[in-house]
């Protein structure tokens, strides 16, 4: 899905994803950044999911559903994490428009993240920020 950028209004849904985390995307995100911290343990039937896996995956979902295009960047990023998730757990991830602003040649786009558990308990908060080229 691509947006209008210009027709994002605060407060704005622009991505609301269900995330499933299971073992082999949490495994192979583990790799990917070769986090040797210790938490994701494959062989744990009960293991927990790196917080920044978490992040990671919802961002994803946003970027996509944003259809970012060339020339963006990623300027700022903050998360608060608020419970711990376990592999094999199905997460609801929203964001929605906080900032939409144009300044000259460049457009300043800031969301906010709410990603809940199956039991609706927040995990984690999160802001980020983008400009792109108008």
């Amino acid at each position: 899905m691509s947006f209008d950028y210009s027709a994002l209004a605060v407060g704005d849904i622009i991505s609301d994803r269900k995330i499933l985390l299971c073992a082999d995307s949490v495994e192979r995100y583990v790799a990917a950044v070769r986090d040797e911290s210790g938490v994701f343990d494959p062989s744990d039937s009960c293991t927990a999911v790196p917080p920044m896996a978490v992040a990671a995956f919802s961002l994803r979902g946003v970027l996509d559903d944003l259809g970012i295009p060339r020339g963006t960047l990623h300027t700022a990023q903050e998360m608060a994490f608020h419970g711990e998730v376990v592999v094999g757990e199905t997460l609801s991830s929203t964001a929605s428009i906080a900032q939409n602003a144009v300044r000259g040649s460049l457009r300043f786009i800031a969301d906010v993240m709410d990603v809940r558990d199956g039991g609706q308990s927040q995990i984690m908060t999160a802001k980020s920020a983008i400009v792109t080229p108008v």
